[in-house]
């Protein structure tokens, strides 16, 4: 027997099967390929690993947008003490009273409320900006940049 016509015999079954050529029913256990029970076994196995793994891709797109948001919000903060810093001494009173988040960080934040808290301190004004919206924990607990604003110079009023 010859495979198409190139005069190779077809390959034989290893000994421990009998030798016999592999196109003969009584060799079909050593035929190469799957069967239909390793096919669904594979598939199967497949179908677990994916089912336990999507979890994990799903958190870690939720962290990823959560640090972006985090991110937009330290910059805002660090913004806004550096516009409090520049401010000349007597406009800082009117810019506390009518802080709001830039338009960027409007945008980004979802429901974004700025505050501050203005305190005494040795070293001049301490202020607290508060940066908080709407995501997971961030209403009951803003993100928070304290920033220390120089007393005026002695004698200006």
């Amino acid at each position: 027997m010859t495979r198409w016509n190139q005069g190779t015999p077809w390959p034989r079954c290893p000994p421990e099967h009998g030798g016999m050529p592999r196109t003969s029913r009584a060799a079909a256990t050593c035929r190469p390929g799957l069967s239909t029970v390793e096919t669904l076994a594979a598939l199967a196995l497949l179908a677990v690993v994916m089912a336990s793994t999507m979890p994990i891709f799903v958190r870690h797109g939720r962290l990823l947008a959560e640090s972006r948001q985090e991110r937009v919000a330290i910059e805002e903060l660090a913004n806004q003490a550096a516009r409090l810093v520049a401010l000349p001494v007597d406009r800082r009173a009117a810019a506390l009273a009518t802080l709001a988040p830039s338009a960027v960080a409007a945008r980004r934040l979802p429901g974004a409320e700025l505050t501050a808290t203005r305190g005494p301190s040795p070293l001049g004004d301490r202020v607290v900006l508060n940066l908080a919206w709407h995501a997971t924990g961030r209403r009951a607990h803003p993100l928070s940049l304290a920033v220390w604003l120089p007393a005026p110079p002695e004698g200006t009023p």
